[in-house]
């Protein structure tokens, strides 16, 4: 199956490398623990690199694996992994769930060590372009990859024409209201704005009693990252040009953190405590204990939002696009997936596991437990999984308009230093211009490194 990068009108490598040459002129940050560019492994050829893994053919029935997960998804632990176990003999010996967080360097660390205890690990588009690039994750065949899933959720799992996992779900943002907040503020509880003044007219609305009218998860660097890039996308802009040259301090995306520092110095309606906020997950019990009346949140807010001890309920929450500031709409990507790490001894197992994930059996219990979107068209279209989930049919139209996440090789090195300056700019220390110029002054050495 041949792949695209996300943006397929985006130039390739050789072409950007004579581009961003002559502008790339500041110094590097010595960001730790990532693949250093200009390495065997920065060039994918890293100990290890093999030929694209393809199914053998074989009964592996009691080889053992181990799998190193982020902790997002509980449903393996509760019944999956026996399931697995039972179809195919294989033994997960170890099934580790870690913080989203602490993954990344505890994943280079071990890359680095060709630690061969880990079979599979968790991934998302920016690790699948760093570790990938680096020969770090086996590169699977065309008949390794399943026929019907959808190309979001496998562009988490690929970089550079090349797929180095399977997705075990699709994940984009919509906007997610209390109705009954919107009710009592005299909003229509049933209208979802659909014009960045519309939604900050509604935010300052419901912002009452110590209660904020919109919270957000700025408080990590992926968060900060996430959020800008977000805005930026609402202002109509794109993060990279056609040659990978970075646009953070483009009119769009002073726009975006713009509107972003407005909504919590200026119309007062932003929480605060956003910008200590880590973790979407604590983002959504915020909003299903009615703590606060607007998010931006991925597609398993809905199934905390509805549980039994919720605030909220399927009656009282609402589900739309994320008004646009100088778009209708746009969104970000967080699909996951799972990677076989190069160094494994046990690769056929190991992708039987991740076939596993992203069969019918693991797709159904993910949207019904868990509130994630199904990496199958086969699911994602089902009336059954509408019926569940009722924030697909905002997916599928989210989906008409830009969704981007733009996964690369120093996503990491990224999401450093432009928190750095998104702080600055939220805590008012610097103009959003200001703090966007020096983001990008550090980033085009970095992208120089690794592309020229």
């Amino acid at each position: 199956m041949a792949l695209s990068p996300r943006s397929a009108t985006r130039r390739g490598v050789a072409t950007r490398r004579r581009v961003l040459g002559a502008g790339a002129t500041a110094g590097a940050l010595g960001l730790s623990a990532c693949v250093m560019p200009g390495s065997e492994r920065a060039s994918g050829r890293g100990a290890g690199a093999s030929a694209p893994l393809a199914p053998d053919g074989s009964d592996h029935a009691g080889t053992e694996i181990s799998i190193l997960d982020d902790n997002t998804n509980l449903v393996f632990k509760q019944g999956l992994i026996e399931q697995f176990e039972a179809e195919t003999g294989i033994v997960v010996k170890n099934y580790e769930m870690a913080n989203f967080n602490d993954l990344h360097d505890r994943f280079a660390t071990a890359f680095a060590a060709q630690d061969a205890s880990i079979d599979v690990v968790m991934t998302w588009a920016g690790w699948s372009a760093e570790f990938g690039q680096a020969g770090w994750l086996q590169e699977l065949a065309p008949d390794a990859i399943p026929e019907d899933l959808i190309r979001p959720a496998l562009d988490a799992v690929s970089w550079d024409d090349t797929v180095f996992g399977l997705p075990k779900f699709a994940s984009v943002q919509t906007m997610f209201w209390n109705q009954e907040h919107f009710a009592e503020a005299g909003l229509d509880p049933e209208t979802v704005p659909e014009t960045w003044d519309e939604f900050v007219a509604a935010a300052k609305a419901t912002t009452v009693d110590g209660r904020y009218g919109y919270c957000c998860d700025i408080g990590n660097p992926a968060g900060a990252y996430q959020n800008f890039l977000r805005s930026l996308l609402l202002a109509g802009g794109e993060l990279y040009d056609a040659d990978w040259i970075p646009q953070l301090d483009s009119e769009a995306g002073i726009e975006g953190l713009t509107k972003m520092v407005e909504l919590l110095h200026v119309h007062k309606a932003m929480d605060p405590t956003s910008l200590q906020i880590t973790n979407a997950s604590d983002l959504i019990e915020i909003f299903a204990q009615g703590r606060t009346s607007t998010v931006f949140n991925w597609p398993f807010q809905w199934a905390s939002a509805v549980a039994e001890d919720a605030a909220t309920s399927a009656g009282t929450t609402g589900n739309g696009l994320i008004p646009g500031i100088a778009v209708r709409t746009s969104s970000i990507d967080g699909s996951e997936g799972y990677a076989i790490s190069t160094f494994s001894q046990h690769k056929q197992a190991a992708l039987k596991w991740l076939q596993f994930a992203a069969s019918a059996t693991a797709q159904k219990e993910i949207v019904e437990q868990e509130g994630w979107l199904p990496v199958s068209r086969t699911i994602l279209e089902d009336p059954a999984t509408l019926e569940t989930l009722p924030v697909v049919e905002t997916y599928q139209e989210a989906t008409q308009h830009p969704v981007e996440r733009y996964g690369t090789p120093w996503s990491n090195e990224l999401d450093q230093l432009l928190s750095v300056q998104i702080f600055r700019a939220m805590n008012q220390e610097a103009e959003p211009a200001q703090a966007l110029q020096a983001a990008q002054q550090e980033l085009l050495p970095i992208v120089e490194k690794y592309m020229g």
